[in-house]
């Protein structure tokens, strides 16, 4: 059964970042916090999409239910934290995002529906680093202006999309 795996620690830490969003979501403002505890609190939901894959790896404690349960909680909640934070973060990073977000969904119905065999990409890895700065950067700028903010998140925003095309790419063409 799938679900003997929910109490493996790398589960455990992506259901807790699935939580804290929710919390997060439904009982807070980002108003009600100052940008360093803003910034502190985003920085720990980034650094726990990456430790829950470390933990699983390191440990050897891959889990049918991690492969699934991990990347749909990242959509989640960087979904929800976008939504959570709509007041610091454009409407056309957001909208760029969920359009991101539509893609990777497809290619996961894909690797579900067929079996198919996906490779953690450090690239991937490194936009969703980089996109968790750049929504830091955007709560910082609230408070003290970030020089060239917008430059940097359509960069990052284009970073973001080469990753999931190429997964999509590799997905159709190399595992037919």
């Amino acid at each position: 059964m799938i679900f003997k795996d929910i109490f493996l620690l790398p589960n455990l830490i992506t259901l807790f970042r699935f939580f804290s969003a929710l919390g997060l979501f439904f009982y807070f403002s980002p108003n009600s916090f100052n940008t360093f505890t803003l910034v502190l609190i985003i920085a720990l939901i980034g650094l726990s999409d990456s430790l829950d894959g470390i933990v699983a790896r390191k440990y050897n404690l891959v889990s049918k239910l991690g492969i699934i349960l991990d990347p749909l909680t990242d959509r989640i909640v960087f979904i929800i934290l976008l939504f959570w934070l709509n007041i610091y973060v454009p409407d056309i990073i957001l909208y760029s995002v969920l359009t991101r977000e539509l893609l990777v969904l497809v290619g996961s119905l894909y690797v579900l529906i067929t079996g198919a065999k996906i490779e953690v990409s450090y690239k991937g890895k490194l936009a969703t680093v980089l996109l968790f700065v750049t929504i830091c950067l955007f709560v910082i700028n609230a408070s003290i202006t970030v020089p060239f903010l917008i430059q940097i998140s359509v960069l990052v925003i284009i970073f973001y999309f080469y990753v999931a095309i190429e997964y999509l790419y590799n997905l159709i063409y190399k595992s037919g």
